[in-house]
């Protein structure tokens, strides 16, 4: 059990300092950065990754300390058990089947806000750290004697009850689910600051006749910085999600739906669809552009 909650502490300490950063995760399957970037990924303005990742840390000290005790017993044999060891034990156990069932009722109302709130995304991130939550809970239920689940399962299924409860209060109170509500935005395209290059110029009118799109949102602030990378000017194969402005329940763009758009910006490129901002160099990359970026450019006109 060390193991899977030392697991869970880095993959959500990872999750904090991207948060924390303004890091995009990598993640194979679209979906991560919507959930991750929503107003339910945060709790008093801390990353929830955060809380997570002390979770998971004290749950997997307590599976370390438990395990250090078992092996003292095994050494002691049988008939010289230490008393005062093996009551410890049995309390550590009871513990750590209590500290993965907090984490499991956690994980319960995530799945299903990620299933409700958030229209069905794929987060990796999210249902790993679910299925290592609801792992943990089921390989401590199973380390408890007969005597102490029967102890311990009663108060147990309060403690998950009043978990889902706690965070279907306190994360309802977000800042998307709660400044959103009765919000009307009207469509305004961005004015961007930055001036285009002859090489984002060309390297936008090379996605263009390549059929890349970035699909976005007019008041999505990574994808006004996403434009600003290329630059004023620059003819960007863009498409508006919500042209008619937005507000809540207002659906996405026949396009954005049809192209499965789940976060902003996105990016499709030769039919691979990247969430995030990119690079303009990854961009090139991808769409196969040949042409010299402008700091190549420059060296090869010094010499």
């Amino acid at each position: 059990m060390a193991g899977l909650a030392g697991f869970g502490a880095l993959e959500s300490t990872y999750l904090a300092v991207q948060k924390l950063t303004g890091g995009e995760v990598a993640c194979p399957v679209g979906g991560c950065q919507t959930a991750l970037n929503s107003g339910y990924a945060e709790l008093f303005g801390i990353p929830l990754s955060a809380f997570g990742a002390v979770a998971y840390g004290l749950v997997a000290a307590l599976a370390w300390w438990g395990a250090g005790m078992q092996d003292e017993l095994v050494k002691q044999g049988d008939d010289g058990r230490d008393k005062d060891l093996e009551s410890s034990y049995g309390k550590a156990r009871v513990l750590l089947f209590f500290g993965a069932t907090g984490l499991a009722g956690v994980s319960s109302y995530l799945l299903f806000v990620l299933a409700f709130k958030l229209g069905g995304v794929e987060c990796l991130y999210c249902l790993t750290s679910a299925a290592l939550s609801l792992t943990l809970f089921g390989v401590g239920f199973a380390g408890l004697s007969s005597r102490e689940s029967a102890n311990a399962f009663p108060p147990a299924i309060a403690l998950y009850v009043v978990t889902v409860l706690t965070m279907s209060i306190v994360l309802t109170e977000s800042p998307d689910a709660k400044n959103t509500q009765g919000l009307k935005l009207a469509y305004a395209p961005a004015q961007l600051e930055q001036t285009s290059t002859a090489y984002s110029r060309a390297l936008a009118k090379h996605l263009a006749e390549t059929g890349a799109k970035m699909y976005g949102a007019f008041w999505c602030s990574h994808c006004i910085e996403q434009k600003e990378t290329f630059g004023a000017g620059a003819q960007i194969p863009y498409v508006e999600c919500f042209p008619d402005g937005w507000e809540r329940g207002t659906p996405v763009a026949t396009a954005c739906d049809a192209a499965k758009v789940e976060g902003f910006p996105t990016w499709v490129i030769n039919g691979k669809k990247l969430e995030g901002e990119q690079t303009l160099e990854k961009l090139a990359e991808l769409s196969g552009f040949q042409g010299q970026n402008d700091a190549a450019s420059m060296v090869a006109e010094m010499f």
